[in-house]
């Protein structure tokens, strides 16, 4: 065992061994450097250009081991017919084994060494008490063990963050949940931020839209100018006596003065309703006025189309795949029809923009060419 583990820490980077003990099963490493995994990529992305298809990567889904063995198979041909070149699922964190701490999840590098030219090395989300506590203070903590997996080089994204999250709609229906309440500038938040414009990873966070989250937001982006942020489920407003601030005007004032800032597109559908108030909860789109209950057509409001036609450079396609979610060759249907309806009204350069090309630069650090 010793000479195992002295393989292993000599397989590590240069630098790595040396500030980081071994955590999780260093047996399970990238079968590719992301460079390498970059042409692999991109020939699938045009593939689907070749046939004259917009293709999709989603920067915001989760995958959990059981989940995937039950439906993985049975999607590879379905994100073929859908025009889905990538998907970056992130995982929760490992079954308890003994180790002390956050227990970090390989799940997602042996998806991309299993099906390089599909899918995204993700790290573990932060949908943890872990993280939700922001414990700090050793190397078992999730925001350690995520310096250290980013530092490793394998990891093309970190998955969503929770920071600001409301019940979901399953926990309406359940009557129990998440409700999390973490303020972003925390030093776990400053260690987040950190370590994307140290490294250039782009991370994603879910951050409803409220008053003082967006006040903590725009620190942030003001103290970390190179930091990647994607800030999950555009227009996504469930509680609007707290989130006052977030319209048309606020966002264009966001995106002109924080060029660091992005947004996903994984929202709801027209009509939905979130179910803890049965309230319209995706304000996108736009509301026949006519219709003595408010009911959402299948359009974008104008002011919303304008501003991703305007700013298409800094949004990005997301299916937000989890836990409790139909099986996931159904899911994808119907989240692929709902991009593909936002965007079918946009502009051909915002539609290749969202669909894959700031993706691409935010996953490679390149333009697309």
């Amino acid at each position: 065992m010793k000479l195992k583990a002295l393989l292993l820490t000599l397989l590590l980077p240069i630098g790595l061994a040396a500030n980081y003990p071994t955590l999780a099963d260093e047996s399970v490493r990238l079968n590719y450097s992301l460079n390498e995994l970059h042409p692999i990529w991109r020939d699938r992305i045009q593939s689907f250009l070749d046939k004259d298809v917009i293709p999709l990567i989603d920067l915001e889904s989760r995958l959990k081991r059981k989940d995937g063995k039950r439906y993985l198979e049975d999607s590879l041909d379905t994100m073929d017919a859908l025009g889905i070149a990538l998907i970056a699922f992130d995982t929760n964190q490992a079954k308890k084994d003994g180790r002390d701490g956050y227990r970090w999840e390989t799940y997602s590098v042996e998806l991309t060494n299993a099906y390089p030219d599909r899918f995204i090395p993700t790290t573990n989300g932060g949908t943890n008490r872990n993280w939700f506590r922001q414990k700090d203070d050793d190397k078992y903590s999730y925001i350690y063990q995520l310096e250290k997996y980013i530092d490793s080089g394998e990891y093309a994204i970190m998955g969503e963050l929770e920071v600001r999250h409301y019940w979901s709609n399953g926990s309406c229906k359940r009557g129990r949940g998440r409700d999390i309440d973490m303020p972003l500038n925390s030093e776990n938040g400053h260690r987040l931020f950190s370590l994307s414009e140290r490294t250039g990873v782009p991370f994603v966070i879910h951050l409803e839209p409220e008053d003082k989250p967006l006040e903590d937001l725009e620190q942030m982006l003001s103290a970390y100018p190179g930091a990647k942020v994607i800030i999950a489920h555009f227009t996504q407003i469930r509680n609007p006596s707290e989130e006052t601030k977030f319209d048309p005007q606020f966002v264009r004032y966001l995106l002109s003065k924080y060029s660091n800032l992005y947004y996903d597109l994984s929202i709801g559908e027209p009509g939905r309703r979130y179910k803890c108030t049965d309230e319209l909860d995706t304000y996108i789109w736009k509301v026949d006025d006519e219709n003595p209950f408010g009911r959402q057509e299948d359009k974008l409001k104008p002011e919303y189309k304008d501003i991703l036609n305007e700013f298409s450079d800094r949004f990005v396609a997301a299916f937000d795949y989890g836990g409790g979610r139909p099986p996931l060759a159904t899911f994808l249907h119907r989240r692929v029809s709902n991009i593909r309806l936002i965007i079918s009204d946009l502009s051909t350069q915002a539609k290749h923009n969202i669909g894959y090309r700031n993706a691409w630069k935010l996953l490679t650090g390149k333009d697309w060419d």
